[in-house]
């Protein structure tokens, strides 16, 4: 047995015999049947080489005999649409206002507002440390190819080449202004 082997054994012993396991886990019988497969792993190498698990195995054979319990009844949660009713009232006929609002203040923001929210993000993140934990390797913002080159003033788009950085141009200017003067202000502050 490996080592891994060894240490899937010894999770499976503690999750089993714990008594918070056996309080809280609801046996029945698609349950105890996907338990007891576990059966026909053991083995008497098994045995010599944890010993620990002799408690495991008789648990599994007592598992094997025992009757499993009635199940309880399944929890019913009732939805009560108070909070819908609540609101129909109040908004009954504003509905596109409401929605025209939000648009307003979520998806146009002012340039203010797009300066502050670009600098809470470089205050986050540090683009140099992001860009060290991506997983796979940067695309490039225009054409998806594998990027070596970044933005030189924002530092937040990759590219593959100065070609497709000035074809990306006209999509990506404001936020870079923006970016940009967010990361100038920091580094005078």
């Amino acid at each position: 047995m490996n080592k891994m082997e060894g240490q899937v054994w010894l999770g499976l012993l503690t999750f089993l015999m714990s008594e918070h396991c056996q309080t809280s886990y609801q046996l029945n019988s698609s349950n105890q049947a996907a338990i007891l497969k576990l059966r026909s792993h053991f083995n008497p190498t098994i045995i010599n080489q944890l010993p620990v698990l002799v408690d495991l195995q008789r648990y599994l054979e007592e598992l094997s005999i025992m009757s499993v319990p009635a199940s309880r009844p399944p929890l019913i949660l009732e939805q009560l649409p108070e909070l819908y009713t609540c609101h129909e009232a109040t908004c009954s006929g504003k509905w596109a206002a409401i929605a025209e609002a939000h648009f307003r203040s979520i998806f146009c923001m002012s340039s203010d507002r797009l300066r502050k929210q670009a600098e809470k993000f470089i205050a986050t993140y540090d683009m140099d440390v992001m860009a060290d934990l991506m997983a796979e390797p940067p695309r490039c913002e225009n054409c998806g190819e594998l990027a070596a080159k970044r933005c030189s003033s924002c530092a937040t788009s990759w590219y593959c080449g100065r070609e497709c950085q000035v074809k990306h141009w006209s999509k990506h200017k404001s936020a870079c202004k923006t970016l940009s003067e967010a990361l100038k202000q920091k580094s005078s502050s």
